[in-house]
């Protein structure tokens, strides 16, 4: 695990902000994160002039994996970030579009917070991860463009944010 977190983060360009998975270990995210890496978690950060969110971890499930909490802990990290131009976290809306993870066939965990977030702020962009093979990539809910961005092992090509 260790040369694993070693070589993720040698790999991060300067800046790069972040924040983590429900298979993550925030532990060895602080013992590797150099310089030029924000590590960010229920936390606001400006960046280029707007406002981004950062809310990590997963929602727990029978899988039991390392950074589970529960949607009351989850749901206080999403209001801690409160209004945002872009908010980031590992766990998608839940929405069944953007949660259904079509090689497990089955749906992943996504967040009522984040949903409910997204009506009332109205933020830009939501962007987020954990659904490894979505049925849909993105989608719009209402004003904000939703986009899986950790979804880039069919394309090879990493989404770029560009206002």
């Amino acid at each position: 695990m260790r040369k694993q977190y070693a070589e993720l983060f040698a790999a991060f360009p300067s800046p790069t902000y972040a924040t983590y998975g429900n298979v993550d270990m925030p532990p060895l995210w602080q013992e590797y994160a150099g310089e030029g890496t924000t590590v960010l978690d229920g936390e606001r950060v400006e960046i280029g002039g707007r406002v981004f969110g950062f809310v990590g971890g997963g929602l727990r499930t029978p899988m039991r994996t390392p950074y589970e909490i529960s949607d009351e802990e989850y749901a206080a990290k999403i209001e801690a970030v409160g209004e945002v131009d872009v908010l980031c976290t590992h766990i998608p809306p839940e929405v069944p579009e953007l949660v259904y993870d079509t090689v497990a066939r089955r749906f992943e965990r996504g967040s009522r917070a984040v949903l409910d977030a997204i009506r009332r702020t109205r933020p830009r962009y939501s962007l987020f991860g954990h659904v490894h093979q979505p049925l849909v990539r993105r989608m719009r809910i209402g004003v904000t463009e939703c986009v899986n961005v950790g979804h880039f092992a069919a394309t090879g090509t990493p989404w770029a944010l560009e206002w």
